[in-house]
C-alpha cells in the first residue's frame, strides 16, 4: 500500500509538468464540418480554450466540406487539414458520403476523420467505421462534458499521435 500511494505522489508531483507539454505546442489545422452554427461555434471556443487559438475552419456541409478538402474557389488559401471532426446528419451530401468520398481519394484518406454525432444509432456506428473512420464519438450532451472532450481530443491528437505529412494539393485530389 506504501508503494502505491509513494506512486501517486510522485504522478501528482510530475502530472503538471507532463500536462503543460501537451498539445498547445503543436500547431493542428482542423476542419469542423458541422450543419448546426451553435454547434460549430462551441467547438472552436472549446478548441480556444484547450489552446488552439486558430487554425479551425468549419464548414456547413458536404458540398461545401469537399470543396474546401479540394480547395476549390473560396478555399483555395485554406490549409490541407491534419484532423477532421465531422458530423453525420448533414445537409446535401450528408456526412457518410463525405467520409467515402474522403477514404477513397488517394490524396485524402490519411486524414484522421473523428465522426461526432449525437446518434447512437449502433447502425451507424458500424457504416462510419466501415467507411473507415478513425473514431465514432457521442457527442457529449452536458457542456463541462464537452469541453473535456475536445481538450482530450486536442491532447491526443496534437501530442500523442504521429500525423502523416500533408501531401500538396495542386489540384491533384478529386
Amino acid at each position: 500500500m506504501l508503494r502505491a500511494c509513494k506512486r501517486v505522489t510522485i504522478w501528482n508531483r510530475f502530472m503538471p509538468d507532463l500536462m503543460s507539454n501537451s498539445a498547445s505546442a503543436r500547431k493542428l489545422d482542423i476542419l469542423v464540418i458541422e450543419n448546426d452554427p451553435a454547434a460549430a461555434y462551441l467547438t472552436k471556443e472549446a478548441f480556444r480554450e484547450a489552446g488552439l487559438t486558430e487554425f479551425v475552419y468549419s464548414v456547413p456541409d458536404g458540398d461545401e466540406a469537399l470543396a474546401y478538402l479540394r480547395r476549390k474557389e473560396r478555399f483555395a488559401d485554406r490549409p490541407h487539414p491534419d484532423l477532421i471532426l465531422l458530423d453525420l446528419h448533414l445537409p446535401k451530401k450528408s456526412g457518410f458520403e463525405v467520409l467515402e468520398e474522403l477514404k477513397t481519394s488517394a490524396g485524402l484518406k490519411t486524414i484522421p476523420v473523428l465522426v461526432v454525432s449525437g446518434s447512437n444509432d449502433p447502425r451507424e456506428v458500424r457504416k462510419a467505421y466501415e467507411l473507415h473512420a478513425s473514431c465514432y464519438i457521442r457527442k457529449p450532451d452536458d457542456l463541462y462534458e464537452f469541453l473535456q472532450f475536445i481538450k482530450i481530443c486536442f491532447d491526443f491528437w496534437g501530442s500523442v499521435v504521429t500525423l502523416p505529412d500533408k501531401p500538396e494539393l495542386a489540384g491533384s485530389i478529386r
